[in-house]
């Protein structure tokens, strides 16, 4: 091996923190290497947050660090919010942590979105983070695309993560390729993303060579494609009154009634409510849709529902008056 090969060796171990390996090397090989040189590795290596190769440097080498240097490191990396260097060098060189810089750590940290670091401040002073928060945090992980970190610090929070913000993190997902989380965040805000940007999204990993997430950004676009054609559902209430004056509805939707209340057996009075659909849903999902949209907008798990001739459709949701049970079962 040359001289110049020799000492470009050398070189590549103390830049990948393999000091003692230099050290070795340069010995055999009779290259000089000065403590001053060294000295500069070792803190290289510290500034890195490479504790354990910094350790390992020093011994090599013969040279102290003091404890005056040490806390310094430990302080730098808590003001650059390297939690867990400063943990793995307080253990290292027993240093104790300051609660009350952890205390402000932490908070930066999780107003800045970084959520691991700011949980493992609050944990090393077994605190609890404020909600709000957390809430920023959450927001702030959404805005960047961070799915599971968002969600996560939403639900310590013990709050649901707004759907305008898992929108927008889903469309983060997708704009860098990211498919899954991105339905991820559509599904969760029960929404649907548009057909353009899946298709863009699946170009981007087609060129990143992501075949898994190009194919599964495709296959949900094509499903929007499958259901665009559709025409869409209106709900509307109407009273008891309204449907008896109405000439424009067949007479078919009398022999919709309660018969029973399945909870305390009651066949007498129930408290009614009608809703007319625009049309009646012919596909699972948009049973599924009908389903959650009369339970969140309008309060309704129970109902039955009845069609007529030009495949409009009526809606009977009747509540027992003896045990308030919406349990209850239809003639038609």
């Amino acid at each position: 091996m040359t001289h110049e090969k020799v000492i470009a060796y050398i070189k590549k171990c103390l830049e990948e923190g393999k000091m003692a390996e230099a050290i070795d090397s340069a010995k055999v090989t009779i290259v000089p290497i000065s403590k001053e040189e060294l000295k500069v590795y070792i803190h290289k290596y510290l500034e890195k947050g490479w504790i354990s190769k910094a350790v390992k440097g020093s011994k090599a080498a013969g040279i102290e660090l003091t404890e005056k240097v040490l806390k310094e490191y430990v302080n730098r990396y808590l003001d650059e919010g390297r939690i867990y260097s400063a943990i793995e060098a307080s253990k290292t060189f027993s240093i104790q942590l300051p609660i009350d810089k952890l205390v402000i750590i932490g908070r930066d940290c999780l107003l800045k979105g970084n959520l691991s670091s700011g949980l493992e401040a609050y944990g090393l002073i077994k605190e609890t983070p404020p909600e709000q928060e957390l809430m920023i945090c959450g927001n702030r992980c959404l805005c960047e695309g961070q799915l599971s970190h968002g969600r996560e610090a939403y639900r310590l929070a013990n709050k649901s993560p707004p759907v305008e913000e898992l929108i927008i993190c889903g469309n983060k997902c997708f704009n860098v390729g990211w498919t899954t989380p991105g339905l991820e965040a559509y599904e969760l805000a029960k929404r649907s993303p548009a057909k353009e940007m899946l298709r863009a999204c699946a170009e981007i990993c087609l060129i990143g060579k992501n075949i898994d997430e190009a194919r599964k950004a495709l296959v949900a676009a094509q499903k929007i494609d499958d259901t665009t054609g559709a025409e869409h559902i209106e709900i509307r209430e109407i009273s008891l009154e309204e449907l008896n004056a109405t000439n424009d509805l067949e007479g078919s939707w009398r022999c919709l009634v309660p018969r029973a209340c399945e909870d305390c057996d009651n066949e007498r009075e129930f408290k009614e409510r009608f809703f007319i659909l625009s049309r009646c849903p012919a596909r699972t999902e948009e049973e599924e849709w009908l389903d959650r949209t009369m339970k969140e907008q309008y309060g309704v798990e129970n109902y039955s529902v009845g069609v007529f001739r030009d495949n409009r459709g009526l809606i009977d949701s009747a509540v027992c008056s003896e045990c308030g049970s919406g349990n209850i079962v239809f003639d038609s």
